[in-house]
């Protein structure tokens, strides 16, 4: 199963070097302008020197559906859609493209979660020809809130720690998930994902409204 991947719950963020023009803060979180989420994703292995590279993730809100695109490069990325980041139901591989696939889950994305009290619920994926590839267990916990600045902006963000257990391809998988959500963007801005002896992280660097859409 692809991975496109405890922060302090206030980050202060320089601006990307190349950055000449504060960002209109109010645009970002009252309309639904698209923007561009720089990212640098270090990828650490047990017994490995560690890998970093820079992903960028573009979002485009439009009523109550987000669609995200995370970009390896133009021709490699990961489109999904859904409510907001942490409920895709879309998910769409350019290396791929005759096999989307669908997700479903035993919540809505409306749910409501208390610091302290994780929620359990199901979740599964569906190849393009309605074959189960992945049938989960999972847990999403809300662990705190706070700010986080990037770019000249500051968000109110929530943290939360995501848990899944289950088959893919009849084979278990398991992992856990560190996610740093903006309401207001209705996405992660960062992330911590654990599976097995390998964890990547993904720290914001940068975020943009002058970008090569990919929509």
């Amino acid at each position: 199963m692809r991975l496109f991947p405890s922060l302090p719950i206030f980050m202060a963020i320089a601006s990307w070097p190349g950055s000449l023009f504060a960002l209109d803060c109010a645009a970002l979180t009252d309309t639904d302008i698209p923007f561009a989420l720089a990212s640098e994703v270090t990828t650490r292995r047990t017994g490995e020197a560690p890998t970093t590279r820079l992903q960028q993730m573009q979002v485009f809100r439009k009523g109550g559906e987000v669609t995200t695109f995370t970009v390896e490069s133009p021709a490699i990325y990961l489109r999904t859609r859904g409510a907001n980041s942490l409920f895709p139901v879309d998910a769409f591989y350019s290396t791929e493209p005759t096999d989307p696939r669908k997700w479903s889950y035993s919540i809505g994305p409306t749910v409501y979660l208390a610091r302290g009290r994780p929620v359990s619920y199901s979740a599964d994926m569906k190849r393009a020809d309605g074959k189960l590839q992945l049938a989960a267990r999972m847990t999403l916990e809300l662990l705190e809130s706070g700010t986080l600045e990037l770019s000249g902006c500051r968000f109110k963000v929530l943290k939360y720690r995501r848990t899944l257990d289950g088959l893919a391809d009849r084979h278990p998988v398991s992992n856990s998930e560190e996610l740093t959500f903006a309401p207001a963007l209705r996405t992660t801005l960062a992330s911590i994902l654990r599976t097995g002896d390998i964890e990547v992280v993904s720290n914001p660097t940068e975020i943009s409204f002058n970008f090569k859409r990919m929509q």
